[in-house]
């Protein structure tokens, strides 16, 4: 009877795969199955949020009563009691604002941007519509807003002033570049550097999705209603299709590496596959 057992457990699959396992390449296999997923489910958010978007009711702020759900208003930015950001370069008043500091650095055989700061930040403002305002509160929001200043540096090359004052404030980044280029080869560190911002200014055009909610302390001018939430709940300087556009083109990018990721989950896991199959 326990040869029967024995024999039962050497035709056992599980037990053949295990056997047919390497462990370094099965646990590398695992670890990029997991990243493919983590990486599918984030561009598959994009790509839903997308359609929620395009699917939302375009509603006139006027009409507004704190009840409804995924809604899209569009007008212009105003702000609230004067209450502004400066832009991070330059200063400029902003109701929203988002930078990026990044620098060309070596890695291995070649050379990519990397980023060395960031960050967004808004604050309440109003979404005007022939005189009628609803109060937006973008602290929990996504930003979609296009470039409004992009700032290139070479080796040697002086900040101008309105980057100068950034570097100032801003412990995380400072004006050391002791690169030097010559022609394809950088000698010391890598010197270039880019400074990337994106604005929303009282004025701007501006889309925004989300669900609104009661707000029964808003002042004359604007409606008993605000947004402060949303699934999703969006700040755009562009259409409501370009928006979508845009979700789109940015889940393109976590889409493919979780491909690439499965892939090589799919070569590494192969032995223990056709082992149970």
């Amino acid at each position: 009877m326990r040869a029967l057992h024995v024999a039962a457990a050497a035709f056992d699959p599980v037990s053949i795969a295990i056997d047919a396992a390497d462990p370094v390449p099965t646990a590398i296999g695992v670890a990029a199955l997991a990243l493919g997923v983590a990486f599918l489910a984030r561009g598959a958010s994009g790509t839903v949020d997308a359609v929620r978007l395009l699917r939302t009711t375009a509603t006139s702020p006027a009409g507004l009563d704190g009840a409804e759900r995924r809604i899209r208003v569009t007008g212009r930015v105003a702000a609230v009691d004067d209450e502004t950001l400066p832009a991070p370069f330059g200063g400029d008043p902003c109701c929203c604002v988002e930078y990026d500091v990044s620098e060309l650095r070596s890695q291995g055989k070649g050379q990519s941007w990397v980023t060395i700061d960031g960050g967004e930040a808004g604050v309440p403002f109003r979404v005007d519509d022939g005189g009628t305002g609803v109060r937006v509160d973008p602290a929990a929001a996504a930003f979609s807003l296009a470039v409004d200043e992009k700032v290139k540096l070479d080796a040697g090359e002086e900040s101008p002033e309105r980057v100068r004052g950034f570097i100032g404030a801003v412990d995380e980044v400072d004006d050391t570049e002791t690169g030097y280029e010559v022609g394809p080869l950088t000698i010391g560190d890598d010197p270039r550097r880019r400074y990337v911002q994106r604005t929303l200014r009282p004025g701007d055009e501006v889309t925004v999705v989300g669900d609104s909610e009661a707000f029964p302390d808003a002042p004359v001018g604007e409606v008993k209603s605000r947004i402060a939430d949303g699934s999703p709940f969006v700040v755009s300087d562009a259409s409501a299709r370009r928006t979508a556009l845009r979700m789109v083109g940015g889940s393109a990018v976590p889409i493919l590496l979780g491909a690439v990721a499965f892939g090589v989950a799919a070569l590494l896991l192969s032995p223990i596959v056709t082992a149970l199959v």
